[in-house]
């Protein structure tokens, strides 16, 4: 009798994960972000949101990334980082731009993470934007993953070339 009322529990608790993770992807579709729509800055007093751009938010300030490099490249080694982490995958992919999406570990959450490449003086520049799609808070998670990638990608050695 103990172990059918184990079983019964254990069914019951697989039974709402299950329907938690079906809920959270049907509540939080994706919806790829193309170059003409990269987010300008993030929604004022956002604690789901981190963004490097000219209006940065929870990025430790960065306003862009600057890269001695063409864009091609620089845009293969921001896929490869993208690839390198779990629960990761691209959905949309640009010359100049890579909208990928994260997923947490337990139930599944989902994160947009886009990065979009420009020329300005020969050099590479690459503005980034992640956001969690659901809820009021990522607990930093967003701000963290936008330091690493920027750490990653000021670390990477690519050839020198002009940006063109």
């Amino acid at each position: 009798m103990k172990k059918s009322k184990a079983r019964l529990a254990a069914l019951f608790f697989i039974a709402v994960y299950l329907l938690s993770v079906v809920a959270i992807q049907i509540a939080a579709p994706d919806q790829i972000i193309d170059p003409s729509d990269f987010p300008e800055k993030c929604p004022e007093d956002s604690l789901n949101c981190s963004i490097v751009s000219p209006y940065s938010h929870r990025s430790g300030g960065l306003m862009e990334l600057r890269f001695n490099s063409n864009l091609e490249t620089v845009m293969l080694e921001v896929n490869e980082w993208i690839d390198s982490n779990p629960r990761t995958e691209i959905i949309g992919e640009w010359t100049n731009q890579t909208h990928s999406v994260f997923k947490s570990l337990m139930f599944r959450f989902p994160d947009d993470f886009v990065v979009s490449g420009f020329c300005d003086n020969n050099q590479t520049v690459i503005y980034v934007y992640s956001q969690s799609r659901l809820g009021i808070s990522d607990i930093g998670v967003n701000k963290d993953r936008v330091t690493s990638f920027a750490m990653h990608m000021k670390e990477v050695e690519m050839p020198t070339s002009e940006c063109f």
